[in-house]
């Protein structure tokens, strides 16, 4: 009896066990076609630059390829300080949320090294949005500096000429 019943709660323990248990919902990524779906943006950069802040990262962005979402050239994101592994010179396919304006590479995204996302990348190939033009950097216009500057030295030549004429016929009189 004691055995039928130990046999009985074994089977109904293990029909509600689960057969694989993960820490996070996200530690199986989703395919590249659900990814794509997800996510509000979806780029290969370049990390230019890692600030460190208090409890997070920015990351400083050249954008090289958009394929969602991000049409500027130049961006900022914000990663995690403790689960964040981008570095610094590397290029990455980024999977970025957008969260109160900013952008956010978040927790479950499926972002990796670039030269690892070959079959990302040969999904997303024909999904590719153009750029905004690169704006050169304003200049401030130089074309009046050598007319001002000639008009200064044009003026302290006539003052001290003036003032040393003076002083001479003052001398002499």
């Amino acid at each position: 009896m004691k055995i039928r019943m130990l046999i009985i709660i074994l089977v109904v323990w293990a029909a509600f066990v689960p057969a694989h248990a993960f820490a996070l919902s996200c530690a199986m990524p989703p395919s590249i076609e659900k990814s794509y779906e997800l996510y509000d943006a979806v780029i290969v950069a370049n990390v230019d630059q890692v600030i460190t802040k208090r409890n997070s990262k920015e990351l400083k962005l050249t954008v090289l390829t958009s394929f969602k979402g991000v049409g500027d050239r130049s961006i900022s994101v914000a990663e995690d300080f403790t689960w964040g592994t981008s570095e610094r010179g590397k290029s990455y396919l980024f999977f970025l949320k957008k969260k109160e304006g900013d952008w956010e590479n978040p927790l479950c995204s499926p972002t990796k090294p670039a030269e690892n996302a070959v079959q990302e990348l040969s999904f997303l190939q024909s999904k590719e949005i153009p750029l905004k033009a690169a704006v050169a950097k304003e200049t401030v216009p130089t074309h009046w500096v050598l007319p001002i500057t000639l008009m200064c030295v044009l003026s302290a030549v006539i003052y001290a000429g003036v003032r040393f004429t003076k002083w001479r016929n003052g001398k002499n009189g």
